[in-house]
């Protein structure tokens, strides 16, 4: 649920970060399989969904993985923020203690904003995302 949930916040956004020339890419760590199924339902054909099914990426970023990442208490906050806004969670795909999070990475590969999720839920605002990505094309 939490997948959907912050992939919905940035498909809202899509059309203004590519008009501003920003490339919106989000990586799963499931099958191929999965990642199209899950570009499916989430109803972004526009939007590249790569995965890592290795989760070699997820370990290069030192993003966090493993089971206290999915039973801390603020959760339940996060839980209830996803379901209030209509978000269910699914069958669940790919590694379910592999946390996420968002990089902003300008041309040549310099990141100007990183955020790496703590536990399932903890997303970055998008609208702090989006200025940054504005800022880093030049917007």
């Amino acid at each position: 649920m939490f997948c959907r949930e912050q992939v919905a916040g940035f498909r809202s956004r899509a059309a203004e970060l590519k008009h501003a020339g920003v490339k919106l890419v989000f990586i799963g760590n499931g099958t191929p399989l999965m990642a199209k199924d899950f570009q499916a339902f989430m109803e972004v054909p526009e939007l590249p969904v790569w995965t890592d099914p290795k989760r070699q990426t997820y370990r290069h970023l030192g993003f966090k993985r493993g089971l206290f990442s999915v039973l801390d208490l603020s959760l339940l906050s996060y839980a209830k923020r996803a379901l209030a806004a209509g978000f269910r969670q699914g069958k669940t795909q790919g590694d379910p203690v592999q946390q996420g999070g968002v990089l902003v990475v300008k041309r040549g590969g310099e990141v100007v904003y990183g955020f790496a999720s703590a536990t399932a839920g903890d997303h970055p605002p998008v609208d702090e995302v989006v200025a940054k990505a504005l800022s880093a094309a030049g917007r």
